[in-house]
């Protein structure tokens, strides 16, 4: 996926709605619903839809929430004040409690502006077909674009609000409200768990058939980041032979790695301003397939640390470690110990070669073909060692070997992504890998069990009280 410079030119004013009244579009609440876009654009021909698919501030960003809702870091009670923005909220994250936000006026803005995204795409959904226009390759590839971002959105609404999939109960679970109409008037319930997914999964084969191998830009999906997000999809449902055909796909098309030992901290500069010439925006990411980072960048860097569990998984000379950890962020150093770093001052929450391998590798191990794991393990390893320091992992491993190591490698490789949740949540459908998680805060300890019902997000307060109709999630009564 080639590099290109980033120009970004100003749209149009083509915006039907803002923000908030697209995600309130889902609330089907009237008071919200007086309407009349005076001095905007209404969109007419394909550019105009292929426009409002441009949207890089829109289409880029993903979910933040999901961050301290791991077993992988610590924060302490004496040194949580310092969090510079949302410190109650923090706090409510970390100890996995019945709500993130309190109050029915408290914005969620992961569920915002998933619904965001989902409001214009299905805007041009429902008019791409009739736009003006002859450019015939160009409306199909919008139409394309719509159906993935939309699929993307759902991806995460389902896996933060809603249970793990699971093929035995999913027909029943309560998902999330699924509008594929851009309908103001439209008063959603909660659909179920397998609904969402069959619509994720049917929106992102349509686009597979008309999308570019190579995007414009890498925030825009493409060929190749489709067949990762199934891959990711079908890795989440437990359908691994899936989950690898899709992974193949991708690869195939697309499989570049970083090698960390061209990078290193500039001799002239704090370490705090990352690793040079490390990429520090999505665009210029050449590992991401379809790139999306989270709208908060500094989730790990004041008050957080990594547990001893995930420290004690870093081989000697990892290179990850060496990037992730310095001695004091930009904002002081901490009281507990080294300060957390996203290499490139963001964090990942798209579809990143890197992933796909570890996806690869997985399935590979499950479905007993352990050699093949170990090959993609070691081909990933060898990119993120110091020179010398890289061992091989050895080939002639069992399957179960094979696997642990690949969700090993999960761990570190992708700490910083805020993968933990979703791989915690699918793991723990499995006895071997279920696990409990403690945590100790302000002289009160902590416990959540393998199936805690905080695993998944409350519903915001706020989509509740202007839609009764919508059901809350099960509460584990951690107040």
């Amino acid at each position: 996926m080639p590099l290109k410079n980033f120009k970004y030119n100003e749209m149009k004013k083509i915006i039907i709605l803002t923000l908030t009244l697209a995600t309130l579009t889902f609330l089907g609440c009237e008071d919200y619903m007086d309407i009349s876009p005076k001095g905007k654009v209404i969109p007419e021909t394909i550019d105009h839809y292929q426009e409002l698919m441009s949207n890089r501030n829109k289409f880029q960003i993903g979910p933040t929430n999901m961050f301290q809702l791991s077993d992988e870091i610590v924060m302490y009670d004496d040194e949580i004040n310092r969090l510079f923005t949302k410190i109650i909220e923090t706090e409510n994250t970390y100890l996995f409690r019945d709500h993130i936000y309190l109050s029915t006026d408290d914005p969620d803005s992961d569920w915002e502006s998933l619904y965001g995204q989902i409001y214009v795409c299905n805007v041009v959904l429902d008019n791409i077909d009739q736009a003006e226009g002859n450019n015939e390759e160009l409306r199909k590839q919008v139409k394309g674009e719509a159906l993935a971002q939309r699929a993307h959105a759902f991806f995460w609404l389902i896996n933060l609000y809603a249970k793990q999939y699971d093929n035995t109960t999913s027909a029943t679970d309560l998902g999330v409200p699924m509008p594929v109409e851009a309908d103001v008037n439209a008063t959603l319930e909660r659909t179920t768990v397998q609904a969402v997914y069959s619509l994720i999964e049917n929106d992102l084969l349509e686009a597979e058939k008309v999308l570019p191998l190579t995007p414009e830009f890498n925030y825009r999906p493409s060929k190749p980041g489709v067949q990762g997000l199934l891959a990711k999809m079908y890795l989440n449902m437990g359908k691994f032979d899936k989950a690898l055909e899709y992974a193949n796909k991708s690869l195939s098309e697309y499989s570049f790695l970083y090698d960390y030992k061209t990078f290193d901290f500039h001799p002239f500069m704090p370490k705090f301003m990352g690793p040079f010439p490390w990429p520090s925006v999505v665009i210029d990411d050449q590992e991401a397939v379809w790139g999306r980072s989270p709208s908060f960048p500094f989730p790990y860097t004041v008050a957080v640390y990594i547990t001893d569990e995930l420290k004690a998984l870093y081989d000697e000379g990892d290179r990850r470690y060496y990037f992730s950890f310095i001695e004091a962020s930009m904002f002081g150093p901490n009281l507990h110990g080294p300060s957390i770093i996203a290499p490139g001052l963001r964090h990942r929450s798209g579809i990143h070669t890197a992933e796909l391998y570890l996806i690869r590798a997985e399935c590979n191990a499950r479905l007993g073909n352990a050699a093949a794991a170990i090959n993609d393990l070691n081909t990933l390893r060898e990119k993120r060692f110091n020179e010398g320091a890289f061992v091989a992992y050895p080939t002639d491993l069992s399957s179960d070997e094979a696997l642990n190591l690949a969700l090993k490698e999960r761990r570190v490789e992708l700490f910083l992504d805020g993968q933990r949740l979703f791989d915690l949540k699918r793991l723990n459908k499995e006895p071997r890998f279920a696990k409990t998680i403690t945590r100790t805060f302000k002289g009160e300890t902590y416990t959540i069990e393998p199936d805690d019902e905080n695993y998944v997000l409350a519903i915001p307060k706020k989509v509740i009280a202007l839609n009764p109709k919508i059901e809350q999630n099960p509460r584990a009564g951690r107040n």
